[in-house]
């Protein structure tokens, strides 16, 4: 009886499961499921059998009475089981429970019937429930012919079982694993029990993507010009599934005060690589009266094992197009396209590239662009941990202001370093060599030679201690380094690209006092710092992180960024960095002491408390020596399922708000809804304005998945579901 058995359910128990292979994750644990789960049989060969009655006739078998099949593949519960062997048929009925290792199905009456190689079932006022996906639903009749798998009268949602706040009807599915395709007649869905779409044919492919419509969004906005009129933002999206390896998304985005936008997205993966093409046209805007524009295109190809391409495209109509017609990347001030080719031989530590850009300026100031730079670099190592990088860059740069010198700069350099470690100390030796040359396009060429040493040292101390009633490594690593760089009088060196950089503790360390390759300062500083961690012995975790360092500078005059030599200080800024975790606490804060005038010249700064996602608050500072601004952001719950969040950031220099940010939103495990408010500064007086709302069925579909990004841009530790 038992190796009977045991040939129906393993022969029917696959075309269940192949009914269905759609993956879909929710955020939520701990869900009912449709009966006590079973503990399958470890015994792979057996069949363990329980009933209260069983009878057995010329191979016919007849279970009653909380009768149960339990093997290592499913478990079978009714209160009748049974099998008849002359017509090869197994029927259940009455309080009917099987559970495979991915399905649980509870049904009124099932019949399992062999034909010849073909195993067929009907499962009547069936009830199921995946898993592992959370699918669930109900089913007037299951039937499986051995070909496909028929439901009429269908259910499906991902809401927990007993939860129906969204839900999929049809009168009838038909789903054919051998042609890839699935069927469904007369489709409703439901969202607490009102029909918010209905098709009267759907269909779709099994495995893989399908095209199809996808949910439209709505928001609100307003217009950042003087009129401030308000307007309101329709998305209706249709994804096309073009083959396998590539796919189109077309959205119609009505705006109605400036028309229809339509926008599209190609994806295709290449044998080596993939391309993304992004379009938007604007056909007469109402207000412009003109076209308006965007093309975003990204190509990331590998020519060889060694060799990539890439290709980026950058480019709108008018400065205005982020503020007037997506009402986002509002901050943005330039759009940069480039191509760089890029060559890396990793066994031979030989590299070389071709880079070219271009800059279209949205606000502010153009800057010098490269037109092209072509490097290339080797780098040799030996077993005692030295090295030796041997590199040439040559930069053409180029400015759209005739009023800019432009020019050619060819940079050579030569670093030899060697990494001294062991269990107490470390130390790293370099010697820099380089050679610049300008080539000049409107005035007489010049040169630079010069030469840097850096050593840096750090001690490595560490005890046990207790704190915080737990067992800790306390870490005590003292660092000493020594950087000098001789006079070169550069003040006739073109400055393309080299700015005056943050002394930070890190760059007080590596000696360099610019971004670029145009100015290298003169240098003859002694640094001093300590670094000292609190780690938790048994997790790993670092509760307290301190770093403080500070230069002595032995020459009196230093580089400014127009190449002249200029006084300075005999010491430098107090560089600290401090990080500190609490348990729900956090505080973060970077800051440079002037000692001179005894005030803080600079400081970054971070306090926050977060018990969880939906439940925090964070205040930030920031102070780079002339824009001072702070921030307050957070979430608070309301109840179980509504939280609110909000976030501003303020100029305390300009007493404007940069940004404000702040929504509700309902989530439970069925599906929630978000409506945030945007309001960011963009010019004098002038803001962008965007109300969003986004409905999740979750599982399903959203109706604005963009929504979750921002607001993770904009409230810092705000994570969404």
């Amino acid at each position: 009886m038992r190796r009977q058995l045991a040939l129906f359910i393993f022969v029917w128990l696959p075309s269940v499961v192949s009914a269905q292979e759609i993956e879909h994750a929710i955020s939520c644990n701990n869900t009912p499921l449709l009966f006590p789960k079973q503990v399958l049989t470890t015994d792979a060969k057996n069949i363990k059998v329980v009933a209260d009655y069983s009878e057995g006739n010329k191979g016919n078998y007849l279970l009653t009475g909380n009768a149960s099949l339990n093997s290592a593949e499913f478990y079978l519960s009714a209160d009748k089981i049974m099998v008849e062997k002359t017509t090869e048929a197994s029927s259940a009925s009455g309080n009917v429970k099987f559970q495979g290792k991915q399905i649980m199905l509870t049904a009124d009456n099932i019949l399992i019937k062999k034909q010849g190689a073909v195993t067929q079932s009907i499962f009547e006022q069936a009830q199921y429930h995946y898993i592992g996906t959370k699918i669930n639903g109900q089913a007037k009749k299951i039937t499986n012919d051995g070909s496909k798998q028929t439901f009429d009268s269908m259910t499906y949602s991902l809401c927990p079982i007993g939860n129906t706040d969204w839900q999929v009807k049809a009168n009838k599915v038909t789903i054919n694993p051998k042609t890839n395709r699935g069927i469904a007649e007369n489709v409703t869905i439901e969202f607490m029990g009102v029909p918010i779409f209905y098709t009267p044919h759907h269909e779709w492919i099994l495995k893989g993507r399908d095209s199809g419509f996808l949910i439209p969004s709505i928001s609100r906005y307003t217009e950042s010009d003087s009129s401030e009129n308000k307007g309101y933002q329709f998305r209706i999206p249709y994804y096309f599934n073009l083959a396998p390896e590539r796919d189109f998304l077309l959205t119609l985005n009505q705006l109605t005060t400036r028309g229809s936008v339509i926008e599209g997205t190609y994806r295709q993966l290449l044998n080596k690589g993939r391309v993304e093409i992004q379009g938007h046209y604007l056909n007469q805007d109402k207000i412009k009266k003109s076209n308006r524009w965007l093309l975003n295109t990204q190509l990331d190809l590998s020519l060889n094992d060694k060799t990539e391409l890439t290709l980026i495209t950058n480019r709108v109509s008018d400065r205005e197009y982020f503020k007037e017609i997506t009402h986002e990347n509002t901050d943005k001030t330039t759009l940069m396209s480039s191509i760089n080719v890029a060559y890396e031989n990793k066994k031979n530590n030989l590299s070389a590239s071709i880079f070219a850009e271009n800059e279209q300026l949205l606000s502010g100031n153009a800057e010098y662009t490269r037109m092209p730079e072509i490097s290339l670099s080797k780098k040799i190592t030996n077993p005692d941990n030295r090295e030796i990088n041997l590199s040439i860059i040559g930069t053409k740069f180029k400015h759209t202001d005739a009023t800019k010198e432009t020019g050619t700069r060819i940079h050579t350099q030569a670093v030899f370093a060697r990494n001294i470690k062991t269990d107490t100390y470390s130390m790293r030796p370099k010697f820099v060599a380089s050679k610049t040359k300008y080539l000049m396009d409107n005035r007489a060429n010049e040169g630079r030679s010069i030469y840097s040493l850096n050593i840096d040292s750090t001690l490595f101390l560490e005890r046990d201690t207790h704190l915080f009633a737990k067992n800790l490594t306390q870490t005590l690593n003292p660092r000493l380094a020594y950087n000098y760089t001789p006079e070169r009088d550069q003040s006739a060196l073109a400055n393309f690209d080299s700015e005056k950089i943050n002394a930070s503790y890190e760059n007080l360390f590596s000696g360099k006092k610019f971004t670029g390759l145009d100015r290298i300062s003169k240098t003859n500083d002694i640094v001093i710092g300590l670094e000292s961690d609190l780690i938790n012995k048994k997790t790993g975790a670092t509760y307290l992180a301190l770093k403080i360092a500070q230069a002595r500078h032995l020459d009196d005059t230093t580089l400014d960024t127009d190449g002249n030599l200029v006084p300075q200080d005999k010491y430098s800024n107090i560089a600290t960095d401090i990080a500190l975790t609490l348990n729900k606490f956090t505080l973060g804060n970077a800051l440079q002491y002037d000692p001179d005038t005894s005030k803080i010249a600079k400081s970054s700064s971070m306090l926050g408390y977060v018990v969880n996602p939906k439940k925090f608050i964070n205040f930030t500072h920031e102070d780079d020596g002339e824009q001072r601004s702070a921030g307050i952001y957070g979430a608070y719950p309301i109840t179980q399922k509504v939280h609110l969040f909000a976030g501003i950031n303020r100029s305390l220099t300009d007493s404007i708000n940069n940004k404000k940010t702040f929504g509700i939103a309902y989530e439970s495990c069925c599906w929630a809804v978000r409506i945030a408010h945007f309001n960011e500064y963009t010019s004098t007086g002038i803001y962008d304005e965007i109300t969003k709302f986004e409905l999740i069925l979750k599982g399903l579909a959203s109706s604005d998945s963009t929504l979750v990004e921002r607001l993770r841009k904009e409230i810092p530790n705000y994570l969404t579901d």
